[in-house]
């Protein structure tokens, strides 16, 4: 299989997976703002949640996958799969015990919160970060693990794994907590345990993947040479890597302070624009990422500058036409998905403005994970330090300035958007600076087409939608209108952007080509079925 074949594949495989667990996600939060609504609890929940997710974006996803892939990828160029195992098992031995002592500290501080804060809306927070902190060791070695399974070719483990998160606190909240409690406080408790219930499957199920592939647990390579890389590596990589955690930590702290019920806003318009990330643009960072580290290792620029080309056109087509679609339909989306149970149409409506913020913001986070891994894998984590350094900065300058001028949740949005694009293109021109191997193939064109294209799609899905919408308002439920016209508007507007791209040779069409090739498959074999369903009806 050649190598573009191969990654598309590896990327369909775990972008399946990833539609599923983010499909899922979404029935969590549907469920959690239906209890909750823009309550205090809720709220409280959202922030203290946030605080293991932090550990685990810095910790396991961010520094530890960002510093260790590199690492292993060499480790398996120089001694096989076998030394790559053995030293992933060095690594967790070393960092475990450092991960169970911010646990403890977490609990710790929290539990002095308990004592000594006398607003309920702290006190819950506290009680829920107490819960919610055993968390964080759970998923930051299953984030190792991952990366090591990823690294083998086994691709889609981590999306398994998340979708059976998902699925733990929807049970968690949805059938115990909504049965055995009676309170608020109760529910929300139980959800916590849902999230410990489905942290352990996240742990067990890449630990499975990768015994599958080889590893034992009984390997150990004390390699202090690979140590020592991996440990310089790993502090800068903590910012560099997580930083959108800190920026998003940062402005939910100060929603949460501000206004209780505007951290809940925050957090759903952030929570849909992380779909397509999540779905589309983490899956392309994730098969790209051992991609390059490897042919770094190999010492390939020429294929590691092809693949980062890739990864980039890829994200850029997905995400910037995504980020127009859900300016275009924020309320619409925001009504359809949320407007249940407690969270009413002044809160779909308080929401609606955060979303399209973020909207216009998401290509630029989207690009970010390229670029980041990009550095990684050259090793100018230092690089990605000083940026994020830099960011922050820049979001907390323009947060506090929002607040304090009364601008609320939608000045935190802006201040979000705004370091966000500052740091994509600082780190742009620090890759461009260090490493000008990655920039062999020019991203202007496609990235005007992408731009032009999205134009073209957001005006037709938009006036698609409203037509049909007129149409059916008479005739059909609210929302089943909502979801109808949506579909069409979006799928005409979809339809009419690939156009564009084939017609315009976008360098990645042959995706829109095996796409049709897939639908056309597909329903051939529907009409084989339906003809052959027919064939015996008319026989009887």
């Amino acid at each position: 299989m050649r190598e573009q074949n191969r990654q598309y594949h590896n990327m369909a495989k775990t972008a399946s997976w990833t539609m599923v667990s983010r499909v899922l996600g979404l029935v969590r939060d549907q469920v959690t703002a239906a209890f909750f609504g823009a309550g205090t609890v809720g709220a409280a929940f959202l922030f203290a949640f946030q605080i293991p997710n932090l550990f685990r974006r810095l910790l396991g996803e961010g520094a530890l996958t960002a510093a260790a892939v590199p690492v292993l990828a060499e480790q398996t160029q120089q001694g096989g799969s076998r030394d790559a195992y053995g030293f992933l098992n060095y690594v967790i031995k070393r960092v475990l015990p450092w991960m169970l002592a911010i646990t403890l500290l977490g609990i710790g501080l929290a539990l002095l919160g308990m004592l000594f804060l006398r607003n309920p809306k702290y006190q819950y927070a506290a009680e829920l970060t107490i819960w919610c902190m055993p968390y964080m060791p759970l998923i930051c070695v299953a984030a190792l693990f991952t990366s090591a399974v990823n690294l083998s070719g086994r691709f889609g483990l981590a999306e398994i794994a998340s979708s059976a998160l998902n699925l733990c606190m929807i049970l968690g909240i949805g059938f115990f907590g909504n049965f055995l409690a009676e309170t608020d406080m109760g529910k929300a408790r139980w959800l916590c345990v849902g999230a410990l219930a489905g942290g352990t499957m996240q742990l067990l199920i890449p630990m499975w993947g990768l015994h599958q592939a080889g590893w034992r647990r009984h390997f150990m390579k004390a390699d202090e040479q690979a140590w020592h890389a991996l440990r310089i590596a790993f502090v800068p990589a903590a910012l560099g890597a997580g930083i959108l955690q800190i920026n998003f930590l940062i402005s939910r702290t100060l929603a949460f302070n501000v206004d209780g019920a505007g951290l809940t806003y925050y957090y759903i318009a952030n929570r849909i624009v992380e779909l397509p990330i999540g779905l589309f643009s983490t899956t392309i960072a994730t098969v790209m990422f051992p991609a390059m580290a490897t042919a770094f290792a190999e010492k390939d620029f020429v294929s590691m500058g092809r693949n980062y080309a890739r990864g980039m056109r890829l994200i850029m087509a997905i995400n910037i036409a995504a980020a127009m679609g859900f300016a275009v339909f924020s309320i619409k989306i925001v009504k359809l998905l949320f407007e249940f149970g407690q969270f009413n149409a002044q809160d779909c409506a308080n929401t609606e403005t955060v979303l399209v913020l973020f909207s216009l913001a998401m290509p630029f986070h989207a690009m970010i994970s390229m670029v980041t891994r990009a550095l990684n894998v050259v090793g100018k984590t230092k690089a990605t330090f000083d940026v994020a350094i830099k960011s922050v900065a820049v979001n907390v300058v323009f947060s506090l300035l929002t607040v304090y001028f009364g601008y609320g949740i939608i000045g935190l949005a802006i201040a979000n958007a705004i370091a966000a694009i500052a740091q994509y293109f600082l780190l742009r021109r620090e890759l461009k600076k260090s490493s000008p191997e990655f920039f062999t193939e020019s991203l202007l064109k496609p990235f005007l087409l992408t731009i032009g294209g999205s134009l073209v799609m957001g005006m037709v899905a938009y006036q698609f939608c409203q037509l049909f919408s007129n149409l059916c308002q008479s005739w059909l439920n609210a929302k089943i209108n909502l979801m109808i016209s949506m579909s069409i508007g979006a799928a005409i507007g979809a339809s009419c952007y690939a156009a564009i791209l084939y017609y315009f040779n976008y360098p990645e069409r042959d995706v829109i080509v095996n796409a049709l090739e897939k639908i056309k498959a597909f329903l051939n074999r529907v009409g084989d079925a339906a003809r052959s369903l027919l064939h015996r009806w008319r026989r009887r």
